[in-house]
């Protein structure tokens, strides 16, 4: 039995009394954040650090249910939400007490409901509890065993619902009886070991807007109805562009793991990859990252292999004919023969052919 949760993302278009609903809510959750943060840095400069933050936070809540009514009418699972993104920023940071409160640059965008009885998804139309009724606009009918639960999204002045439901016995992709190597890089995204290159999504029209964004706003008084005009349009060109990313990443995802049976990738270190100011902001850009979780998750859903070798693995210095190791290679070398067997490699192609044959031996 496959078990795995899956997130889908639905447009919805709340009335104004479901707004100011909304709106309620997440002023309540950003309050009760910062009440969290606040007291946690109050003890943490008095060197009353909590050894369970867990039970400390749930103390504090207690204090703030009996203190602030907007609060108390929080959802038990909203509440659990809240407390669980300040751990998490908590435990991220290195000095807990500069950890700076939301505010209206800095604002909660999302609260969580788990299911319960108060909710009923039948088909497009969503029962969101006190909140109303609600028409989901995805594109298709989600299937589902059972929901877990629902997130409420304010992104880009539009309101979404994601719904994570939990699917069992999803049917796997076939068998292929291929297995691949690949190696990520900034010219060609995607390099697979039997030859086979990807492009970057293009996003060369959105990047060209956005810098002609950023040319205006260097004219315009900060906070003028002009600069807020500009930073709006800016926001929606990024939000664009990343639904553009991200549709290309999940098809591309999608056909790799649909074609071959066992799929070998290094395990990058990003931080340490974009300590190059040459490269940093191209490998930034890259999201590369993203895509190698979309192909491990869809992996595990569908029933394949996925292996990852160690990012110290030269790679791209093997010959994958012999073996040999040609420590002279430069990054600016595209292509090179081996002074052993004088095998012609592409450098990439020949990269993902290693990261097979080590993902091959490691397992």
């Amino acid at each position: 039995m496959n078990y795995h949760p899956l997130t889908h993302k639905c447009r919805i278009y709340p009335k104004d009394k479901q707004i100011k609903q909304f709106e309620m809510t997440l002023d309540a959750c950003q309050f009760l954040y910062n009440e969290l943060l606040n007291q946690y840095k109050v003890d943490y400069k008095n060197n009353n650090i909590p050894y369970n933050l867990i039970n400390y936070f749930k103390m504090v809540i207690g204090q703030a249910k009996n203190n602030y009514s907007s609060i108390s009418k929080l959802n038990d699972s909203t509440i659990d939400d809240v407390l669980n993104n300040v751990i998490r920023a908590i435990r991220l940071s290195k000095d807990p007490y500069k950890l700076k409160a939301k505010d209206e640059k800095i604002r909660v965008h999302s609260f969580l409901l788990n299911n319960t009885k108060n909710i009923e998804l039948i088909g497009n139309i969503l029962h969101l509890d006190k909140y109303g009724k609600f028409k989901l606009h995805y594109g298709k009918t989600i299937e589902y065993n059972r929901v877990i639960s629902y997130k409420v999204l304010y992104q880009n002045k539009k309101w979404f619902i994601l719904i994570t439901i939990r699917s069992d016995n999803i049917k796997p992709f076939p068998k292929t009886g291929k297995k691949i190597g690949i190696d990520l890089g900034l010219k060609n995204l995607v390099v697979l070991s039997n030859g086979q290159k990807y492009d970057p999504p293009n996003i060369l029209y959105s990047n060209k807007k956005l810098s002609k964004f950023n040319r205006k706003l260097s004219s315009k008084s900060k906070g003028s109805r002009k600069y807020e005009d500009i930073i709006s349009k800016q926001n929606s060109e990024q939000f664009h562009r990343k639904n553009i990313i991200n549709d290309y990443f999940h098809k591309l995802s999608t056909k790799i793991v649909k074609e071959n049976d066992v799929i070998a990738m290094e395990s990058l270190d990003i931080q340490d990859m974009l300590k190059d100011k040459r490269y940093s902001k191209n490998i930034f850009q890259a999201n590369w990252h993203k895509l190698v979780y979309m192909i491990k998750y869809k992996c595990e859903l569908y029933g394949k292999i996925f292996i990852q070798v160690n990012t110290r693995f030269p790679s791209t210095k093997l010959c994958s004919k012999c073996g040999y190791k040609y420590d002279d290679i430069t990054i600016d070398v595209r292509t090179w023969e081996c002074p052993k067997c004088g095998e012609i490699h592409d450098r990439d192609v020949n990269a993902a052919k290693n990261i097979l044959r080590k993902a091959l031996l490691k397992n």
